[in-house]
């Protein structure tokens, strides 16, 4: 990180863990996350003789053919590796990039091993007042500068307040694979704070959003990025910046658009349209 300032070279996050199963018949969780799959989960891949855990994103649906899947980080697991959530299967890496551009993957079921999703965060571990999971209720194509936002991943949990610094001079590189740098990503950070730790990778970024429905309130979300990397400030310190993909290029990057509550809610199932500024997604 020598001679680039403000750190903008991230290590992505990505943790080896040793396989273990939680009992038959334990409760729903971010942990143990049954269908339909939310955004913030767990999920582990087992690949290359290893074990890996990362965070799921947010619920998308396929430009090609319409079907639910779920937005998560590229450098967690290559095409065609397997998932699973505690006792539950999550699906499978149906596309999956790591290059200097794009950072993100798409999982989903398969027509042995169909899986559903759903556009709900878990967003437990907060505050006592937060809520256990934030309905999608829209998205933004990307955060502003100066804007606050929440993190919601497997490990750190929930961590609010995070101050957007820059649009595009976030880089992540992967610690399996060093010479793969992801740039163009968002940067944010939050002082003296802990925001993200190895296995948070794939988690989404939100704005908090209360409202009320039919006269019941609502915790909702609108979503702006999925979680990259993070890493210190400075040398030794806490780990207070991350690096995000906006959703902007992530639909762009995996051909799918954002599933929000109301278009679930709608049942319809015509395929979403691709989007026709991808040009300019960086």
């Amino acid at each position: 990180m020598t001679g680039r300032p403000f750190v903008y070279g991230l290590m992505a996050l990505l943790l080896v863990l040793t396989w273990s199963s939680p009992a038959s018949g334990a409760a729903a969780s971010r942990f143990n996350d049954p269908q339909p799959h939310r955004g913030g989960a767990e999920y582990r891949v087992t690949y290359d003789g290893r074990t890996f855990a990362c965070s799921s994103g947010f619920a998308v649906r396929r430009v090609d053919g319409g079907k639910r899947a779920m937005a998560t980080a590229g450098h967690c697991a290559p095409t065609g590796t397997a998932a699973t959530s505690g006792e539950f299967r999550f699906g499978t890496f149906l596309a999956s990039f790591n290059n200097e551009t794009v950072d993100a993957a798409l999982i989903g079921g398969t027509r042995i091993k169909p899986q559903e999703y759903a556009p709900t965060l878990w967003t437990d571990g907060g505050t006592p007042s937060t809520p256990v999971a934030r309905r999608v209720l829209g998205k933004a194509d990307g955060p502003v500068v100066g804007q606050k936002v929440c993190v919601s991943g497997k490990v750190t949990k929930l961590v609010c307040d995070i101050e957007v610094y820059h649009l595009t001079r976030g880089e992540s590189c992967d610690e399996e694979h060093p010479d793969v740098c992801t740039g163009g990503l968002v940067l944010a950070g939050k002082e003296g704070v802990n925001i993200v730790h190895q296995g948070d990778s794939g988690a989404p970024v939100f704005v908090p959003i209360d409202t009320e429905i039919d006269g019941h309130k609502v915790f909702g979300a609108m979503l702006v990025g999925m979680l990259v990397g993070g890493g210190p400030r400075v040398e030794q310190g806490p780990e207070d910046l991350i690096t995000f993909h906006t959703v902007k290029q992530i639909e762009c990057a995996l051909a799918a658009r954002v599933l929000t509550t109301s278009e679930a809610q709608s049942g319809d199932t015509t395929p979403p349209p691709p989007r026709e500024d991808c040009a300019t997604a960086s």
